[in-house]
């Protein structure tokens, strides 16, 4: 029996190995090229004090609390305490407060040395130059922390964790379809030269 009858040839194993293995690099590009960009579309605001922070586009924003955090040479950790902490935001274009309210949702994150929880949301309607105050009630005292503000942020951490995981799960699945098809048209097509042979 000549093995060249046998259709499609053993290569397609070959072809669904290397698809298998490049689901595996592809995720691990992807994910690692956009969770390394997610943190710039956090503002990272040491606090108590004054900031101005420009806000460049309209909608929801998000005020995370990062307690563990490093901003330029410093680290910071205050293990999530930051009780009477007070905020205000102020539109330098109009001299409007913004309002702040508490989130919702639990929005957590870890990326490399900085970890976040949600604490306060907020929504604008014109982009521009904001002063951010804080302090801490009373006039007491508390720890010198990081607070940082985005918009969209856990979406896009969504994005990249999902997105990655159907790049691989995308690749084993065609990589399994491609074995199983060989298997099966290889394991008919050798039936069929039997067949032949033994006639």
């Amino acid at each position: 029996m000549n093995g060249q009858e046998i259709r499609p040839g053993r290569w397609m194993y070959g072809l669904a190995g290397i698809i298998f293995i490049s689901g595996w690099v592809f995720f691990a590009i992807f994910l690692f090229k956009n969770l390394s960009r997610i943190p710039e579309k956090l503002q990272q605001v040491v606090v108590p004090g004054k900031t101005q922070i420009t806000l460049a586009t309209p909608g929801s924003y998000t005020i995370f609390h990062e307690h563990h955090s490093v901003v330029g040479s410093r680290v910071y950790a205050t293990a999530g305490n930051i009780s009477g902490l007070e905020c205000r935001l102020v539109s330098r274009a109009t001299g409007a407060e913004i309002p702040l309210s508490p989130t919702l949702a639990s929005e957590t994150y870890n990326l490399g040395n900085r970890s976040g929880v949600a604490i306060l949301e907020f929504k604008i309607d014109q982009p521009g130059v904001y002063d951010f105050w804080t302090g801490y009630g009373n006039g007491a005292e508390g720890p010198q922390t990081v607070l940082a503000i985005g918009q969209g942020f856990v979406t896009a951490l969504l994005t990249t964790v999902f997105g990655s995981l159907a790049i691989v799960f995308g690749g084993i699945g065609l990589a399994t379809a491609i074995a199983v098809y060989t298997a099966v048209k290889r394991h008919q097509a050798l039936k069929r030269a039997q067949d032949r042979y033994a006639i």
